[in-house]
């Protein structure tokens, strides 16, 4: 829908006179070209009125014309022909932008038409009896059908009505006496009602072109979409006999078949499908058994020629069993797409390796087999001083050449992978015996420690690396990640440059949680758990929408306790689902007090699948008595793992409660357009590791730009995360993401602080560093390093 800068008020008008970028950016080229329009149109009625008019003048002036009657017609004559003149020019062509400067010419030509009877008022009403009636008449017509006839461009109603009215105001004073000054101030006082409603006009008008473009947008992609289907259509039916021929061949089915180079006439099911498909397993055994199936994906030969089906079936009838009937529905495009998007997810496009996520899922799956094996967690030394010294530009060439170097040390089915940063890893499955890989670790630092080129810069970073076995005696893959960077950070504590396995010495971290643990439930009942909130704001106005509402633990003896560190310890030991309850009465306790915000609760997993948690929430909600509405849910993605259809089934129900649900993280977790079209999520939140990249990562634009026209499309809002800088938040804006959220709006405040900052207040409030980004519940998280501030 178009918009101007000022939308909304009496300004709106006015913001086509404003050449801004910003307002050509919304389209106010196009709206000056259709206002413009609406106002030549009515010139040829509108300047024979003024030739009637002036005809008349002089008529009841009578002869002979004084020279100040004959400069005036001349006058009136002359722009009456700019008139026409601009008119004619103008019929017949199809103008779609107009500039500010067409405008403003507009805008001259209403003042020298306006100033040409103001200047008859003045001159001639204090003269007589007979003019002043007749030129009355006129001009009180002229300036009530003039201003608004020119409402579409409000300047120059302005220009017009405002000369007139100083000429009669004139007049009035030449005249003198009270009541002639009672006349002028009551002549002021009806101009301004009538530029008035020629600015309301003008709104109504923009108001009304905007809901049009709308319509006619909503039109265009609905209409794209009706082709789309029409023209890529990829359902087909199908009906066999006993012997599996099948019987029913429409054309869409025998394009299907023809898609994979084969004839229908050699095709018998479910022999065909076992042949050519390697994922036909379920189908031969819903078939061997008589039972109907639904949905099942198969991928249809192999190499750049596989096409995706997804076929459902039931027999005919009981009766006779050995005849099926079903539908074949060619994915291949969207199996492809959901491929592209995790292939982005999956993929640092600085440096072309792996990124967290395949790394995190390659040892997750290496520790569900029982694979041994190392992890090493590399850091590069000194790259910052890098990037200040040399720019940002210098660094990601530094960052890939790293990453080309240590593809030479990749072995069988080791896999490399960029975390973040400066920071990488190796996950070494090839390492062979209990020994660790200390001489790769080596040759490892010793590869980076060599100069490296970038154009006439000789550059140096160094690199430091922590070892981490991966065996069965590791409980989870936060435990292995862990292990790796306790052994990092002592590497870089005892000189940089060195390699450090871990081991028991190094187990202070540990021992650490351990003591969180222990301190947690003593923590719950000295109230030392409080929320923090960060704003969220909306794109366009900056104004603010939501919270997110932060969990924050000050510990007398432990000091401040990291959300990465108490969330991980309180699901080990069974106390989350205390600690979201608190957090969620808390929330909605401060959503009383925040009138017209949404705030938002983060939910874990293991709370969702709780089997009251949707009463919980019910009873905590009415409990305070704020309205459901005003609550949002955050989940992570990785909900979806373990049972779909179950935390599918509990998401609806706390939908049907009232309570809005977003999806945190999008777009780094396990992301599935399945999980978007079973349920609609009210918010998609965009990973700020894209929102961050948008600097380096040409992919990350395209992801983001993907995620929200998806979201737009499924009538889902989007927040972009992360937004610590204006080129974030001119780019996510570019994009038309709903909100943003970040440091760049403001850093997590306290409850009082918040509402000193919502009124205005942005001194003296109580903040926090504390990276509330961890959310050990979701693996795809894990950082490689230590808890501290953000």
């Amino acid at each position: 829908m178009a918009r101007t800068a000022c939308d909304g008020d009496w300004r709106t008008g006015f913001c086509l006179y404003a050449g801004t970028p910003a307002n050509e950016e919304m389209d106010c080229g196009r709206l000056r070209a259709a206002h413009l329009d609406q106002v030549v149109r009515l010139s040829p009625a509108l300047m024979a009125l003024n030739v009637l008019s002036a005809g008349l003048v002089c008529v009841a002036h009578g002869l002979p014309w004084t020279p100040v009657m004959t400069v005036w017609l001349l006058a009136l004559v002359g722009v009456v022909f700019l008139g026409m003149r601009a008119w004619w020019m103008w019929r017949g062509r199809d103008v779609q932008r107009v500039s500010v400067r067409t405008f403003h010419h507009g805008t001259k030509h209403s003042a020298l038409l306006g100033a040409v009877w103001g200047a008859a008022a003045a001159i001639w009403v204090p003269e007589g009896a007979g003019l002043q009636m007749l030129l009355a008449a006129f001009i009180t017509g002229m300036v009530g059908a003039g201003g608004i006839a020119l409402a579409p461009m409000p300047w120059s109603s302005v220009a017009y009505v405002g000369t007139i009215t100083l000429g009669v105001v004139v007049a009035m004073f030449r005249i003198g006496g009270w009541v002639n000054a009672l006349i002028a101030l009551l002549f002021i006082g009806y101009a301004l009602v009538v530029l008035g409603a020629a600015f309301n006009n003008c709104r109504q008008m923009l108001l009304l072109r905007g809901s049009r473009d709308e319509v006619d947008r909503q039109r265009e992609v609905v209409s794209l979409l009706l082709r789309d289907f029409e023209d890529n259509a990829s359902d087909a039916l199908w009906e066999t006999n006993r012997e599996g021929v099948l019987i029913r061949r429409s054309p869409r089915l025998e394009a299907l078949f023809q898609a994979v180079g084969q004839p229908l006439d050699q095709v018998r099911f479910p022999h065909w499908l076992k042949e050519h498909s390697p994922e036909a397993a379920a189908l031969l055994a819903a078939w061997a058994l008589r039972r109907p199936f639904r949905d099942l994906k198969l991928q249809i030969g192999r190499g750049e020629g596989a096409r995706w089906w997804q076929i459902s079936a039931r027999p005919v009838s009981e009766a006779e069993p050995q005849r099926w009937r079903g539908v074949i529905s060619d994915i291949s495009d969207a199996h492809r797409f959901e491929d592209q998007l995790r292939q982005q997810a999956e993929q640092d496009a600085l440096t072309g390796l792996p990124n967290r996520r395949s790394l995190l899922r390659a040892a997750q799956t290496a520790l569900l087999q029982n694979q041994h094996g190392w992890m090493l967690s590399i850091d590069l030394d000194h790259f910052k001083l890098i990037n200040d010294t040399s720019g940002h530009s210098v660094g990601d060439e530094v960052l890939r050449e790293v990453a080309r170097r240590l593809r030479k040390h990749v072995q069988g089915h080791d896999l490399p992978a960029r975390l973040g940063g400066d920071e990488f890893a190796l996950l070494c499955l090839s390492a062979e015996g209990d020994a660790p890989p200390l001489d790769r670790a080596r040759a490892i630092i010793g590869d980076l420690s060599s100069a490296i080129h970038v154009g006439a810069k000789r550059l140096h970073v160094g690199a430091s690396v922590g070892l981490s076995r991966l065996d069965t005696s590791i409980r989870s893959l936060e435990e292995l990640l862990i292990n790796a960077d306790l052994a990092l950070y002592d590497a870089k504590r005892v000189g940089r440059g060195r390699a450090v396995v871990y081991g028991p010495a190094l187990g202070d971290a540990s021992r650490r949680l351990s003591q969180i643990e222990l301190a947690l439930r003593g923590a719950f009942k000295a109230g030392q758990f409080h929320l923090h909130f960060q704003p969220k704001v909306d794109a366009k106005t900056m104004r603010p929408v939501a919270v997110e509402a932060l969990m924050r633990w000050n510990h007398p003896k432990l000091g401040t306790v990291a959300p990465g560190e108490f969330i991980s310890a309180a699901e080990r030991c069974g106390m989350i689902h205390e600690l979201g309850q608190l957090a969620l009465r808390e929330a909605a306790q401060a959503a009383k007090q925040l009138d017209g915000l949404v705030v938002a609760v983060n939910v874990s997993p293991l709370q969702l699948m709780e089997s009251d948690f949707t009463s919980i929430v019910a009873s905590v909600l009415k409990e305070v008595g704020v309205e459901p509405a005003r609550i949002e849910l955050e989940v992570t993605e990785s909900v979806m793992l373990d049972d779909a259809r179950e935390a599918l089934r509990r998401l609806h129900a706390l939908r049907e409660l009232g309570v809005r649900v977003a999806l945190d993280d999008f777009g780094t977790g396990y992301s599935s357009l399945a999980y978007l079209r079973s349920f609609p999520f009210d918010t998609l939140k965009i990973d700020r590791s894209f929102v961050q990249s948008l600097g380096e990562q040409a992919n990350s634009h395209a992801i983001i730009d993907t995620i929200v026209q998806m979201a737009r499309a499924l009538g889902m809002r989007t927040v972009a995360e992360g937004v610590e800088g204006d080129i974030e938040l001119a780019a996510v804006r570019a994009m038309h993401c709903d909100e943003v959220q970040g440091y760049l709006v403001s850093r997590p405040l306290s409850l009082g602080s918040l509402k000193s900052w919502l009124d205005g207040q942005h001194e003296g409030l109580v903040t926090d560093n504390i990276d509330s980004r961890l959310h050990p519940w979701w693996q795809g998280t894990v950082h490689s390093s230590l808890p501290g501030p953000a």
